[in-house]
């Protein structure tokens, strides 16, 4: 009996911690702080179980190089990654997996202006 209790308690605590919230550093940048920002407009959405955030941010380097920062914390876990740099700009993303979903993280930089936007199942947050 003990045995099972134990095998159980294991069981139990596994599946909890596999459903564990991502905490991803670049949701930190939807906290607010941008909210009276007249360069930075944030969209938020919830449609059809997917949620997705926004950032869009026009000519202000310093909120920029915030993004990229937070995006640089999130990367080693990343399953893949992707860079792109060239005349319409600089294009990096991520994929990181969540409770067997994917959130698709990306930062598009152009001009001095800059988009940025997280998506995912809702399921991926939780």
């Amino acid at each position: 009996m003990k045995q099972f209790l134990v095998i159980f308690i294991l069981v139990l605590t596994s599946i909890s911690a596999m459903a564990k919230p991502p905490r991803l550093a670049v949701e930190q940048l939807f906290d607010g702080r941008y909210n009276k920002e007249k360069a930075v407009r944030t969209s938020i959405s919830r449609a059809d179980g997917t949620y997705y955030r926004s950032l869009h941010v026009t000519n202000n380097p310093g909120i920029i190089k915030i993004i990229e920062s937070e995006l640089r914390k999130d990367s080693p876990r990343a399953a893949k990654s992707f860079e792109q740099e060239g005349e319409g700009g600089r294009y990096t993303s991520l994929k990181i997996i969540n409770n067997g979903e994917t959130i698709d993280i990306g930062l598009q930089q152009y001009n001095g202006n800059a988009f940025f936007f997280i998506k995912g199942k809702e399921k991926a947050f939780k």
